[in-house]
């Protein structure tokens, strides 16, 4: 999203030409400043075909013919209490059936992709002054005010003969607003998008410089998705969604992909890949620990696949400015979601001593864990440990360099885990994650250390084994965890042509089970 400030426009519209973010997708636009509507105004929502289902569009077109006949009626009479209480009902039923439809369906990028054409369409259209506009993943907004001899019904048609390959929905919905209303409208929006730094640019610095380009090699692709055994039809559920390279090779075999992440670049990145497949890809924000809360919002009971490459992706690790890296220095950060409360200042700085050592020989399996706790509670007593070179530098203090592996790489390890809690996300996936899927369903696991990988193999065969045994028992019980079976019994690796091409690739492990009701 952008806002921009007007300028002296005899159209009334925000002056200049559009300019997009990094990406070149303009997501909104909106008022900041200038002169404000005076008179009668429009709220405006149009949607994709696909965004709303048939049934309830029918009940809702049904109702609001009713309560439509109902306000001619109280006109007619002077009614004028009556015809502000059906007016209320008229809002609620289309907030009710329709507009809370369309927001929660968030995850299509058909429009965002295209909003910068959108946002000349309503430039371009003569017979209306356009105050400000939004523009949703499968549904757009816009508030205006007609000068001319154009109706409502007409400006829309001209909108979406701009985009006329959009499969656009038949019906509106048109609301009149007073003057008070719109600019009450267009402020909530502008306040919305700054709030998002969208005034700033989501992704530009303070210097107006670009964010660097999402950039993730995918690992162990063919294998993954091969074991998911995509097709049209299936839906398959993709909770690391990271740059959308798995994502990307479902979509082309036909899948349905539901796509998770909490980083911001991540989903922004895979939106842009990813849109030439329309409402086939849907994502959604958050952590995949709340995989299955996330996709029942969305009506999602049951899916064909779940996929999960664990661990930091090669952009998080490439950007010092997210400080999961000693190669370059930055700010101690490691947030998988930068909006997350605790970042690895945090604990490092407000951690016991026994809390930082447990970290680190949990997590980063570190047996100078002790010796390097103590280092860093006695380092911050004279300042804050605020970049991943001081930290790096204090824990080379302890452990000299030996071989190529720098001495902070566990602590780095440990402690990124801990910031996410990792090991508990994943936990929450699997459980979750298997409960989801349809009978015959897979679920593909990738992960990158030795504690990931475990987790993982024990859960598997948790649920894979149709019988139980223990020494004090007499024999084996039916299992009750029993619902799955091994697709691969050893874990599948980086081919030799793999980690030629990408070295990161080397301690990946691919994990594959199959969902099978007990007979």
């Amino acid at each position: 999203m952008l806002v921009r400030s007007p300028s002296a426009c005899p159209s009334g519209l925000p002056g200049g030409e559009a300019v997009p973010d990094a990406r070149g997708a303009l997501q909104g636009g909106a008022w900041v400043g200038g002169e404000m509507p005076r008179g009668m105004c429009y709220e405006v929502w149009f949607w994709l075909d696909d965004a709303v289902d048939a049934e309830v569009l029918e009940g809702w077109k049904a109702r609001k013919a009713a309560l439509s006949q109902e306000m001619r009626d109280a006109g007619i009479r002077g009614s004028r209490k009556k015809l502000g209480d059906l007016e209320d009902e008229l809002a609620e039923c289309f907030e009710h059936c329709v507009a809370g439809v369309l927001r929660r369906s968030g995850g299509c990028c058909a429009l965002r992709t295209r909003a910068g054409d959108m946002a000349r369409g309503f430039e371009s259209v003569p017979g209306a002054v356009v105050y400000g506009w939004n523009v949703e993943p499968n549904f757009v907004r816009v508030w205006l005010e007609l000068s001319g001899e154009c109706g409502v019904d007409a400006l829309i048609d001209g909108w979406k003969a701009v985009l006329p390959d959009v499969a656009w929905s038949p019906v509106c919905h048109v609301r009149g607003v007073s003057d008070r209303e719109c600019a009450a409208a267009l402020r909530s929006l502008s306040a919305a998008m700054m709030e998002a730094g969208v005034a700033n640019g989501s992704s530009a610095d303070a210097a107006g410089e670009a964010a660097p380009e999402f950039r993730h090699v995918t690992v162990l692709l063919e294998e993954s998705v091969d074991a998911l055994l995509p097709a049209e039809g299936k839906v398959i559920v993709d909770a690391t969604l990271g740059g959308g390279g798995h994502s990307e090779l479902l979509l082309e075999r036909g899948a349905t992909v539901w796509g998770i992440d909490q980083d911001p670049s991540a989903r922004r990145a895979a939106c842009e890949r990813l849109a030439r497949f329309g409402s086939r890809f849907r994502v959604l924000a958050g952590n995949f620990r709340n995989a299955v809360a996330m996709l029942r919002e969305q009506g999602v009971d049951s899916v064909d696949g779940v996929l999960a490459d664990i661990g930091i992706s090669s952009h998080q690790v490439d950007t010092p400015e997210r400080g999961f890296s000693f190669r370059e220095d930055g700010p101690l950060d490691m947030r998988m979601n930068p909006e997350a409360a605790r970042s690895a200042a945090v604990l490092v700085n407000e951690a016991s001593e026994s809390q930082i050592a447990d970290w680190l020989w949990q997590y980063g399996e570190e047996r100078a864990s002790r010796s390097i706790a103590r280092a860093i509670v006695r380092a911050r007593e004279t300042a804050p440990i605020r970049t991943t070179r001081e930290l790096a530098s204090i824990i080379e203090s302890v452990l000299p360099r030996h071989g190529k592996q720098h001495p902070a790489t566990r602590s780095f390890q440990a402690l990124r885990i801990a910031v996410n809690d990792e090991l508990g996300a994943l936990e929450c996936l699997l459980e979750s994650g298997v409960n989801l899927l349809k009978d015959g369903g897979r679920m593909a696991v990738i992960s990158f250390h030795s504690l990931e990988d475990r987790a993982i193999k024990q859960f598997f065969d948790k649920v894979s084994r149709p019988e139980v045994d223990r020494p004090e028992w007499p024999e084996p019980r039916p299992n009750p965890d029993y619902c799955a079976r091994l697709v691969n019994r050893k874990p599948i690796l980086p081919s030799e042509a793999e980690l030629a091409r990408n070295p990161r690739a080397r301690s990946a492990k691919l994990r594959v089970i199959e969902k099978v009701f007990p007979r």
